[in-house]
């Protein structure tokens, strides 16, 4: 079991020691070290690399699910920020709590979404009694279509608004899925799972979290939380019914670890009126904000500031229509009358009387804030001293897609308001002030910090101990892992191979890293082809080798150097008894390779043909 100890406390580099004999250690860039290594890259440190995913070889195999205990296993979130997937199980019963997306980063070219890993229950699909879903965040609803196609019937549990926007992604897939609309405080027994519910603060309005009780144990999940004393919608978390489940015993608590190196607490969502209603003052010309397609309440502030300052409002993006749509029509958004125009009508408003709410804060460069700060956006175009707010928080590994999009912006003439410059953004997630408050409330015997990069988990470990939880009941887990909690007992037991799965287009799950490699390599160091005609029975080359470069700087002329050699290697092969024209060619590859390595310092994609005029070649008949 991945445990924090005493040592801990002082330095998350010291070395742990877990149940199945493994000792494991967190240093500062989250790589794990020790005897029998499991991974050698932490997720997020492979995305930041360029890396989609690592290899498992020595994956350790849990044992085989001991009756009368509670099986969890996370499938996405833990060592990543997005794709939150958590499998319960229990006796032959398996609860799942939520299934989001991971959103690709610029290393990953192609890929539209990354989704969790199915591959450990797609043999037990008959054994899922329900899906719940904590709230409507793409990190939590976006993979639901994706596991709906492996079984259609799966029940969704969750608040109002979390199934009418999962509800939507889903008819956009055809789908028309069971669910099942519970409320803060409410109690459901599904299967042998008795669950309760409990409304908690988040950048989305109707979060929950989840208390599963069963004969094993009791758990909560809290999917994505803060401690907001005043929400826009005066909708508090409820410590009170956190504080009543802490009074009966709460086994494993897994809690928000995003903002678990943040001291202090997150300022209350209305603090940002000031910032954004300054920010509207001082606009000339028109004004583009930039936030989450669901972030309700943001879009609610926005909305009032336009309100006040006699600017029309124009929701740009399908996402963005389409959510504040339903978050309208179910009383989430309130929207005062003649305030919301649409796009094809916003020609008609005046640069200063017009404000344009849109998605791309991440910078993705398809997203609409993308597709502007480029100049293809077919509706909206930036000039000088328009203003662009973006009024949402930066996820780790995205800055450099932020800050490009920023300076693409400044350089067409906008003024760009942002956290930089602004208090025009607060969080969603706990502090540590807030995380240690919690705990205290709780008091759980077990701690598993989930949704998070391996420092926010060590850190939200910490505060754990801090608060009085035995070191040795903190479960520092990642994707794959397998925890079982025994008779008030946490620990890792196993883990299972959990890849990322992507979506490029139609494809599910067909594009392989080697694959994405081959596109990363196009897309940074070019392409070479390469033909040649060989004659196996003489051992000659009868014509070429010819090259092609495609999006190579140097001229082709420079490879007339290595085309001699090239002749000399594939004439002594066919001498030596070579004549299979794929052996011939991979000789070529490494040839023609190994010398734009050494003399341009570059690795394109190598495309070699070898034709053999030799060959017997049957020609159809016309």
């Amino acid at each position: 079991m991945a445990k924090t100890t005493k040592e801990d406390s002082k330095s998350t580099g010291k070395t742990r020691k877990n149940s199945a004999g493994r000792s494991k250690s967190d240093n500062r860039n989250g790589k794990r070290t020790g005897g029998n290594q499991r991974r050698t890259d932490t997720r997020s440190n492979n995305r930041r690399a360029g890396v989609s995913k690592p290899e498992q070889p020595e994956l350790i195999a849990p044992p085989k699910y001991r009756k009368g205990s509670m099986r969890i296993t996370p499938l996405g979130g833990l060592g990543e920020i997005g794709r939150n997937m958590n499998v319960i199980e229990y006796n032959g019963h398996i609860l799942l709590i939520d299934c989001g997306v991971l959103f690709p980063e610029e290393e990953q070219p192609g890929v539209d979404l990354i989704l969790p890993d199915f591959s450990y229950i797609k043999d037990k699909l008959d054994q899922i009694d329900a899906l719940v879903l904590t709230h409507g965040h793409e990190d939590h609803i976006g993979g639901v279509p994706y596991l709906l196609k492996l079984r259609p019937d799966i029940p969704l549990i969750g608040s109002k608004l979390t199934l009418a926007f999962v509800s939507a992604k889903c008819e956009e897939h055809h789908q028309h899925p069971t669910t099942v609309e519970v409320h803060g405080r409410d109690k459901l027994k599904v299967g042998p799972f008795n669950l309760e519910f409990v409304s908690v603060t988040h950048s989305i309005p109707d979060a929950l979290a989840v208390s599963i009780r069963t004969p094993a144990g009791h758990i909560i999940d809290t999917g994505d939380m803060k401690i907001d004393p005043l929400p826009l919608d005066h909708r508090l978390t409820d410590l009170r019914e956190f504080a009543r489940l802490g009074e009966s015993g709460v086994d494993l608590l897994m809690v928000d670890s995003t903002n678990a190196e943040v001291p202090g607490f997150v300022k209350p969502e209305i603090s940002i009126a000031p910032a954004l209603d300054k920010a509207f003052g001082e606009a000339q010309r028109k004004i583009i904000v930039a936030s989450f397609s669901s972030h309700v309440h943001r879009v609610q502030q926005v909305v009032d500031a336009a309100h006040k300052h006699g600017r029309k409002v124009v929701f740009v993006g399908r996402s963005m229509v389409r959510n504040m749509g339903i978050a309208a029509d179910l009383g989430y958004l309130h929207l005062p009358e003649n305030t919301v125009v649409d796009i094809k009508d916003a020609h008609k408003i005046p640069d200063d009387e017009i404000v344009y709410m849109c998605t791309g804060s991440q910078g993705e460069p398809m997203a609409a804030l993308g597709r502007i700060a480029d100049g293809t956006h077919r509706d909206i175009s930036i000039n000088e001293f328009d203003t662009v707010i973006m009024a949402s928080s930066l996820i780790p590994g995205n800055e450099h897609g932020v800050y490009k999009i920023i300076n693409k912006l400044i350089r067409l003439g906008a003024r760009v308001v942002n956290r930089d410059n602004a208090a025009i953004h607060v969080s969603g997630h706990s502090e540590e002030g807030e995380l240690l408050h919690f705990y205290n409330i709780v008091q759980p015997k077990c701690a598993m910090p989930i949704h998070g990069e391996n420092r926010h988990l060590v850190a939200n470990g910490l505060i754990a101990v801090k608060t009085g939880v035995d070191p040795q009941n903190v479960v520092l887990a990642e994707d794959g892992d397998v925890v079982d909690l025994y008779h008030g007992q946490a620990a890792v037991v196993g883990s299972v191979p959990c890849g990322y799965v992507y979506v490029d287009g139609g494809s599910v799950g067909e594009l392989t890293d080697e694959e994405l490699e081959q596109r990363r390599i196009l897309g940074t160091e070019g392409f070479v082809s390469a033909f040649t005609v060989v004659d196996t029975e003489t051992h000659e080359v009868v014509s070429g080798p010819k090259i092609y470069l495609n999006a190579v700087a140097e001229d082709e002329r420079e490879f007339h150097a290595i085309e001699d050699q090239i002749v000399a290697q594939l004439e002594d092969a066919m001498a030596s008894g070579t004549h299979d024209t794929y052996k011939l060619q991979q000789l070529m590859r490494r040839t023609l390779g190994g010398w734009i390595s050494r003399k341009l310092h570059r690795r394109p994609v190598i495309v070699p043909v070898v034709a053999d005029i030799a060959t017997d070649v049957e020609v159809p008949s016309a």
